[in-house]
């Protein structure tokens, strides 16, 4: 899973599965891990925070391996340094427990894309 995180192109080859490869879903499924995306939205209490202080209310629950800004850029593994803007998504790996208990105490827009689906 940390290779996965630090080489994010892998993402697209693991779920392919074209040939018998491992299905990106299925690995994460077996993990009990899933990747979200979280919409960061006009109203949100997130806006303005940084990419740690957003981790750090996380409790370690999941980590940021991407933001997709609203101008369509993204941003591949961000710092800590990189803070939330409106119309940001924040693309988060954890448990798939953990990440809709965060979203919903912040109200924010889920969009599951990958991982367990019980």
């Amino acid at each position: 899973m940390a290779h996965l995180i630090t080489h994010p192109a892998a993402l697209d080859v693991l779920d392919q599965n074209d040939d018998g490869g491992i299905n990106l879903n299925e690995a994460l499924a077996k993990l009990d891990i899933q990747l979200d995306e979280l919409v960061i939205s006009d109203d949100s209490s997130l806006l303005g925070l940084s990419i740690s202080s957003l981790q750090l209310r996380g409790e370690g629950t999941f980590l940021v391996v991407a933001l997709r800004r609203e101008d369509g850029s993204t941003i591949i593994n961000p710092g800590h340094d990189v803070f939330l803007e409106k119309g940001d998504t924040v693309i988060v790996m954890g448990h798939r427990g953990d990440i809709p208990r965060f979203a919903s105490h912040y109200a924010l827009k889920r969009q599951m894309k990958w991982g367990a689906r019980h």
